[in-house]
């Protein structure tokens, strides 16, 4: 009896120390996604325009929401050039705002819809025009 407890205890241990030597798990695993727009106003790009993005809508969310509305955003680049990973399946709508200094207004918006599917569309690449 005494060394069936000590083998329990044993095991027990190797079995604690296994577990303790191991990575933690993620907290989540990434899903293959991404959209990716390149922000123009005719046939310019604009550069250092913000996208907003709020997920699951098939509702237009208008210019006239504040930024905590939406669920993400990003800049695109020097290039007009911006992306975001990770972007779950469903629709969604991305709603920009950007700068031109050659037109009149200056200030520029434009959106469009995106549809995400891991099945079919897991990466949209595209331009998201904006005027004025």
């Amino acid at each position: 009896m005494k060394n069936l407890k000590k083998v329990s205890f044993i095991i027990s241990m190797a079995y604690l120390v296994q577990m303790a030597c191991r990575p933690a798990l993620p907290d989540e695993i990434p899903l293959p996604t991404k959209i990716c727009v390149r922000t123009q106003h005719h046939s310019l790009p604009i550069p250092k325009a913000t996208v907003f993005v709020k997920y699951h809508t098939d509702t237009f969310p208008g210019y006239d929401k504040p930024m905590s509305y939406f669920d993400a955003s990003f800049t695109t680049d020097a290039d007009a050039r911006g992306c975001i990973e990770s972007v779950p399946e469903g629709n969604h709508w991305l709603v920009a705002v950007g700068y031109d200094s050659l037109y009149f207004p200056h200030d520029v918006r434009g959106s469009m819809k995106a549809v995400i599917s891991l099945d079919s569309k897991p990466v949209l690449d595209t331009i998201l025009y904006v005027s004025e």
